[in-house]
């Protein structure tokens, strides 16, 4: 009895422990069943919350299991979608085919990712998502979860990229062909001063290919002191937006010094330096012609001052001239009056010598000394009508005449005076009264006695340089007229010793005289004018031991006859 009550006694203290592990194992199962929930919860919210659509499907692909946001991507509630089949939400037939065949093998797949699909919304709306799927079990069944991603935007921008990209290689290429048929050399260099773009000229310029440029520096293609310099100028982009200068360098194909002119401008992105554009003309010829017409210039300017200070010390040679002129107009007036008293006295004087001094020694002496008074009477006589000549302007008429005629008269006027100096040569015969002035036949159109002036003032000069020879024999002077270039040229040569170097510039000016003791210089500046006014033209100059005067007047031809034409010599 006392055993039996001895295992009742153990009995009851096991099952009283067995309710005791019972009750720790309940209360343990019912923590883990609420820490089993709590996780189940929060991965239904993790699941419901994520950003990605995730939908679950069975083997047939129809929809186990969708999350909260499916509902708000696709517009469905969580009822209407289950059990849909997945082709619902493709756009076709078609595309789903795509998928599951292609990409899913027939269901033989293990996970894809990355796939790109168009989907419809509940509403029928289109958009691109990425598609990420994997294969797994619950409980013996094949299921597969997806994620969806709505990738609309990204889809937009990668085509909106794609046709800015396209948009700018059709730029790249309009700009490259807009290069090439730029006939100048143009390079385009990035924020590091490489080239990263250039012109067919540029190319051509180097003899080098374009891909043999790309990439490149101002060091591969110049040489290291010009290289230096570029790069120089080419750091100076940083800080200012256009640049022009000019480089004298050498031509990498022509081995020539040449002189480019560099302009250059700086291109921007987001506020920051990314490189320039740049173009070079060669100047070279430029240069040359610029400094060529800046010596031009200068030599013109020079000129112009030259014959500015001549013209105006003309000016005041004629002002003085115009002046001494009309002084002397007053003087030879004031002369001539008691001159003209004097010589008519004078010439009474010798009648009553000769009337009443009886014949002798002292009447000899009287009448050789009134000869004395008479010449210079005669010479005042004649500086007087030479300066009244010199202020006057003659408005003789011009005429056609026969200028071989018209220089023998001349001849003839000086003939009484030059008979006794020197033997005077016309082309090559000696003249004298009884020479023929017909002979020869060569016309102008000027004023008969005019001419005949200036004629007669050359020969006067001549006669008195000739004078001071002391042999007759010794003496020159020839005459020779002939027929050149449509001009008529009257020469008169001597031998009396030439004119003077310092005065020879000056002949033809007024007052200018090589003779000492008589001459007042006006002679050959009136025989200048003379000849002007009749278009022609006085020329004077040495040759061998004597001075040369040339007298150049227009040929007039409708005037000539019908005589045989000759070249004078």
């Amino acid at each position: 009895m006392k055993d039996l009550l001895s295992k009742i006694n153990d009995l009851k203290q096991e099952i009283t422990l067995l309710k005791s592990q019972n009750r720790r194992i309940l209360e343990c199962a019912v923590t883990e069943k609420k820490a089993l929930e709590r996780l189940a919860k929060k991965a239904q919210l993790y699941f419901n919350n994520s950003d990605l659509a995730y939908i679950v499907l069975d083997e047939k692909q129809c929809i186990v299991d969708v999350n909260e946001t499916f509902t708000h991507l696709f517009g469905y509630t969580k009822e209407e979608v289950l059990g849909l089949h997945i082709s619902t939400l493709f756009t076709s037939q078609k595309r789903y085919e795509k998928w599951w065949h292609v990409h899913l093998n027939d269901g033989d797949f293990e996970h894809v990712s990355n796939l790109e699909y168009r989907l419809y919304t509940k509403e029928g709306m289109a958009f691109w998502a990425e598609l990420f799927g994997k294969k797994f079990m619950d409980e013996e069944k094949a299921l597969s979860i997806w994620s969806v991603r709505d990738i609309s935007l990204r889809i937009k921008s990668r085509n909106t990229i794609a046709k800015l990209n396209l948009k700018y290689q059709k730029q790249l290429r309009d700009m490259e062909t807009i290069l090439n048929i730029i006939p100048v050399p143009v390079f385009i260099k990035d924020r590091y001063l490489r080239y990263i773009g250039c012109s067919r000229a540029f190319c051509a310029y180097f003899g080098l290919k374009k891909e043999d440029i790309l990439g490149r520096t101002v060091f591969d293609l110049y040489p290291l002191e010009i290289a230096s310099r570029l790069y120089e100028k080419d750091q100076e982009m940083l800080n200012v937006s256009h640049q022009t200068y000019k480089i004298n360098t050498i031509s990498p194909l022509t081995q020539q010094e040449v002189t480019l002119e560099i302009q250059k401008k700086r291109m921007m992105r987001n506020a920051v330096f990314d490189g320039f554009v740049g173009v070079f003309i060669d100047v070279t010829e430029v240069e040359k012609q610029e400094v060529y017409l800046q010596n031009r210039i200068r030599e013109e300017v020079d000129k112009n001052l030259k014959i500015q200070a001549i013209y105006q010390e003309e000016m005041v040679r004629n002002a003085k001239f115009s002046t001494i002129g009309r002084m002397a107009a007053g003087i030879t007036h004031e002369i001539n009056t008691p001159l003209t008293y004097i010589k008519g006295n004078f010439e009474m004087l010798i009648d009553d010598i000769m009337a009443i001094v009886p014949d002798g020694t002292r009447k000899n002496v009287m009448l050789k000394d009134s000869q004395s008074i008479q010449e210079g009477i005669e010479r005042i006589e004649s500086i007087i009508g030479t300066m009244r000549e010199a202020s006057q302007k003659s408005h003789e008429q011009k005429e056609i005449l026969n200028m071989y005629e018209l220089l023998c008269a001349s001849l003839t006027l000086c003939y009484h005076r030059s008979k006794q100096i020197v033997t005077i040569h016309l082309n090559e015969k000696i003249f004298d009264l009884n020479f023929s002035k017909d002979e020869y036949h060569v016309t102008c159109n000027v004023q008969k006695q005019r001419i005949e002036q200036v004629f007669v003032i050359i020969l006067n000069n001549a006669l008195d340089e000739l004078i001071k020879i002391e042999s007759f024999e010794k003496r020159s002077l020839h005459v020779t007229i002939f027929q050149e270039h449509e001009k008529v040229i009257v020469r008169f040569c001597d031998n009396g010793g030439g004119i003077d170097a310092a005065i020879l510039p000056h002949i033809f000016e007024p007052f200018e005289s090589t003779k000492m003791s008589s001459g007042i210089g006006i002679g050959l500046n009136i025989a200048q004018q003379i000849v002007i006014q009749n278009e022609g033209e006085i020329c004077a100059f040495n040759e061998d031991e004597g001075a040369v005067f040339e007298v150049h007047l227009p040929l007039v031809k409708e005037a000539e006859t019908l005589l045989d034409k000759r070249r004078f010599i």
